[in-house]
């Protein structure tokens, strides 16, 4: 065979062919020192051996480690290939590279080169022959990542009074974690939290040093705080450090204990352990605060408390509801009693804000929108109700809309579900029911699926709300149809959270999300008014709710106010099992009782609608049209709002504006 000619059937290439790479040669070969090689097939299956055939390969560095945030990030893999007459030799083309787990970084298929995402954990790499040889290798990568933060007046080497220190024996001068909560469940960008802690050590002094660990198996994060004046036994993570933490060994419990150095004697707390998963979670909770007598959001992944409607155009703003598209807003203004709707992806600070429609409407002061956001049906709430049936209003002008056929309900709190087949309801015997939204719009008849005073803990059931995919409910069973109105604990109104099937059947208590299991005294029976998120995200629903129980420490935390906490429901219930988790509280609220919470997704415009700014759109770029289009440069990442196709390859856009994984189907 001359040089240069191309391979024939049953030939070897090896001094045959020239290549740059192997795509140049007949299956089966590989391009190596600029010529075809190694085993070719045969017609009919068969196959020639020749000496440099590649019999194994290996992968050097074997069971590397990089450890973060020292290391370089990034690391080359070297592919050796042992031939068939014992010869070695460095292969850098014809080879495929894989990583089996893409969360602790990315890794070139053809060049083999890793790169770092920040986070720890452990992969397989494994290379294999592009020509399908039966030759691979694979080898373990491993990245670790130990943080450390010191706080003022605590120098590198202050730390070292914990190395091998042994602990007093004396559990009741340890201190104690009150925060996160033990066994609570959090989506991996959640805002990072407060790490809290009550002292119970012997003469407290400024000079004490505290040590906060958390860990996780190939991740550690290490904070060092000086007990001065004003310290209140807190340690608040921050998007510095914590975004490595919540990333690494997603899934895997993270252990965080406490020990303090003083008097020369070193205490340290019982270990706690809570989680981040593999769910992403963003868009707004908007609440009513009773001190502003307005409306506020909290723009969750950024924690930020926004005062989107300082200037409602009365008094007071308070019953409301968000369209499930993030985009409307329909509240009851006092003292005018007035229904007013507002576009909430313009600026509303204007005084006063700028409307769609106010109409007058003094009844029937709860609402839900539809899945389409044109109509919403109101309702009773629990507290001043009427005796009038449930009514349906037009989102675009305010008017009440006269059903074709039926009634969509009669009694308290009506919630639309998200595939706008059924609304759920408090009915005026206080049990929960469920009417059919029919295709052509008329309403079929009204049935009961749970008598309320068949569970314990109460005689009413109250404010159901629907999962995201319409398949369950969860409300709130308790005593009355409002939340309390205590302070000091849980104490007043007794209300728990539970779970049922919308056709019915033995209902679930959600005995995790109540910080327990029932008990006599009622103190786990302090979870009020739950709502779900439109997020459908690691395996979880993310169901919000108020509570009086205490967040964290006395002097960091809050007590005595009703506050908005965060439970996730796993996505698949069995309808006999506890699916919920221990919550977390959700940052950004204000200290105070807030009431009535709804999560929607971001309050942006999808691309192709109008905008005057790049804030506007959920692509953050405004066209020079003023049309919202996807992101010119780079592409929206995991988490990140999107408007549409503009989410890095293997996301998708999902319906509540986020960059996240497909779901389940």
């Amino acid at each position: 065979m001359a040089l240069g000619a191309a391979c024939g059937p049953g030939e070897l290439g090896r001094g045959g062919r020239t290549c740059e790479s192997s795509d140049d040669c007949e299956v089966g070969e590989m391009c190596v020192d600029g010529r075809c090689g190694g085993l070719v097939a045969i017609d009919g299956g068969g196959s020639t051996e020749s000496p440099t055939d590649i019999v194994a390969l290996s992968l050097s560095p074997t069971d590397p480690v990089i450890a973060l945030p020292d290391d370089p990030t990034t690391l080359a893999f070297t592919v050796i290939a042992e031939q068939r007459d014992g010869m070695t030799r460095t292969l850098t083309s014809g080879v495929v590279f894989t990583l089996d787990d893409a969360s602790i970084g990315t890794l070139q298929p053809s060049t083999g080169v890793f790169t770092a995402a920040g986070v720890g954990g452990s992969a397989n790499v494994r290379v294999a022959l592009t020509g399908g040889g039966g030759a691979s290798a694979s080898t373990t990568l491993t990245v670790t990542y130990h943080g450390v933060v010191l706080g003022e007046g605590v120098s590198p080497t202050d730390t070292a009074v914990f190395d091998g220190a042994t602990p007093v024996a004396d559990p009741a001068t340890a201190p104690a974690v009150d925060y996160p909560l033990a066994g609570a469940v959090m989506p991996r960008n959640v805002y990072p939290p407060n790490v809290m802690w009550t002292r119970h050590h012997p003469s407290p002094a400024a000079e004490d040093l505290w040590h906060v660990r958390l860990a996780r198996p190939h991740a550690v994060l290490d904070g060092y705080f000086r007990g001065a004046a004003g310290f209140t036994d807190n340690w608040q993570l921050t998007g510095d450090s914590w975004p490595a933490m919540a990333g690494s060994d997603v899934g895997e419990p993270i252990d965080v204990t406490v020990e303090v150095s003083s008097g020369g004697a070193v205490y340290q707390s019982a270990s706690v352990a809570f989680r981040t998963v593999d769910g992403v979670l963003g868009g707004s909770v908007y609440y009513w605060s009773p001190p502003a007598a307005r409306l506020r959001r909290i723009d969750v992944q950024t924690a930020a408390l926004v005062d989107f409607l300082p200037s409602p155009g009365d008094d007071c703003i308070g019953c409301h509801s968000v369209s499930r598209d993030g985009q409307r807003l329909m509240a009851v203004r006092e003292p005018s009693e007035t229904v007013t709707a507002f576009d909430i992806t313009r600026d509303l600070t204007a005084d006063p804000a700028p409307n769609l429609f106010a109409v007058r409407y003094d009844v029937r002061r709860c609402q839900s929108f539809n899945a389409d956001s044109t109509l919403v049906v109101t309702g009773d709430c629990g507290a001043n109700p009427t005796s009038l049936p449930f009514g349906i209003l037009d989102v675009a002008t305010g008017a009440e809309v006269t059903p074709l056929a039926g009634s969509p309900g009669n009694g308290f709190d009506p919630e639309w579900s998200p595939d706008g087949a059924t609304i759920a309801f408090s009915n005026r015997d206080n049990d929960l029911a469920v009417t059919p939204v029919m295709t052509d719009g008329s309403f079929g008849g009204s049935t009961v699926i749970h008598g309320a005073a068949s569970s314990p803990g109460g005689a009413v059931d109250w404010h159901p709300t629907w999962t995201p995919d319409s398949q369950w409910l969860a409300y709130q069973h308790g005593e009355t149809r409002r939340t309390s109105v205590a302070t000091g604990g849980l104490s007043g109104t007794r209300g728990a959270l539970w779970l049922i099937a919308p056709d019915g059947g033995t209902p679930v208590r959600l005995d995790n999300a109540n910080f327990g299991p029932a008990d006599d005294a009622g103190t786990t029976d302090g979870s009020y008014r739950p709502t779900f998120s439109p997020f459908d995200s690691g395996g979880y629903f993310w169901l919000l709710f108020t509570t009086l129980h205490d967040y964290g420490n006395a002097p960091a935390g809050v007590h005595g106010q009703k506050q908005v906490w965060v439970t996730a429901i796993s996505r698949a219930p069995d309808g006999t099992t506890d699916p919920s988790s221990v919550p977390y509280w959700l940052a950004g609220q204000e200290v105070a009782t807030i009431l009535s919470p709804q999560w929607v997704p971001p309050p942006c415009n999808s691309n192709g609608s109008s905008c005057g700014d790049d804030g506007e759109c959920c692509s953050l770029e405004c066209g020079p049209d003023d049309v919202c289009i996807p992101p010119t440069t780079e592409c929206r990442g995991r988490g990140d709002s999107c408007g549409g196709d503009d989410c890095c390859d293997g996301l998708v856009c999902t319906a509540t504006h986020l960059c996240d994984f497909a779901g389940p189907d």
